[in-house]
C-alpha cells in the first residue's frame, strides 16, 4: 500500500513538473520568436513590430527609373499614329482614389477629377482631326520617404506651335506594386501641391 502511494505521489510530481516546464517553455519561445528592432529617430527609441521589419524596403533609384519608364510609355501610347484607343491610355492611370487630369492643349485649361471625366477628356482629344504629338520631359522625381507609395514629378511639355509649358504629375503605387499615374497637370494650373491634389 505504501509503495502504491509513493508511486502515485512521484507520478503526480512528475506530471506537475512537466506541465510547469511546458508552460515556461511556451512563454520563453513566444518571447524569443517575436523579434523587436529598436531604431532611433527624432522622437527617441522606436520599437518596430514584426510586419514593419519584414516590409520590403523601397529602392528609390529603381522606383524613379520605373516612374520615368511609365511616363515614357504613356507618352508613346498617346502619340501612336494608328487610331487612338482611350483604354490603352487609361491603363496607365490609377484605378481608385483621388485622380486628376488637367491640360491646356487647345488654349483653354480643362480638368477632370474622376476616371470617367479623364476618359471623356481623352476621347475629345483623340477625336480631333489634326494630328499632334505631345513631347514631355520629366526633370525631377521625388518619392515620399515615409511609405514610398507616392511620387511627384516636375518637368515640361510641348504641344501646339512648340510652346513649352510646365508639367506636374503625381504617381502612386497600386495594390499589385506597380506605379500608376494618379494626377497629371500639363500647364501647371496649381492643382498639384507637393504629394497632394489641391482644391
Amino acid at each position: 500500500m505504501k509503495v502504491r502511494l509513493i508511486f502515485c505521489f512521484i507520478s503526480i510530481l512528475i506530471v506537475a513538473a512537466l506541465i510547469m516546464s511546458c508552460g515556461e517553455s511556451g512563454e520563453t519561445t513566444a518571447k524569443t520568436v517575436t523579434p523587436l528592432d529598436k531604431s532611433i529617430n527624432d522622437e527617441g527609441i522606436k520599437v518596430t513590430t514584426v510586419p514593419e521589419i519584414f516590409a520590403p524596403e523601397i529602392d528609390f533609384a529603381v522606383a524613379i527609373e520605373e516612374i520615368r519608364a511609365l511616363h515614357k510609355s504613356h507618352n508613346a501610347v498617346v502619340n501612336m499614329n494608328f487610331p487612338k484607343e482611350v483604354n490603352k491610355v487609361m491603363e496607365f492611370r490609377l484605378d481608385s482614389g483621388g485622380v486628376l487630369m488637367a491640360h491646356s492643349f487647345f488654349g483653354n485649361p480643362v480638368s477632370g477629377r474622376t476616371r470617367q471625366k479623364m476618359r471623356a477628356l481623352w476621347t475629345g482629344i483623340f477625336k480631333r482631326k489634326n494630328r499632334w504629338n505631345m513631347e514631355t520631359k520629366i526633370e525631377t522625381v521625388r518619392i515620399e520617404r515615409k511609405r514610398g507609395q507616392l511620387a511627384a514629378a516636375e518637368g515640361t511639355f510641348k504641344y501646339v506651335a512648340n510652346q513649352t509649358l510646365p508639367l506636374k504629375a503625381l504617381y502612386q503605387m497600386d495594390k499589385e506594386g506597380f506605379w500608376k499615374i494618379k494626377a497629371i497637370d500639363c500647364g501647371d494650373s496649381s492643382l498639384i501641391k507637393g504629394f497632394k491634389l489641391s482644391g
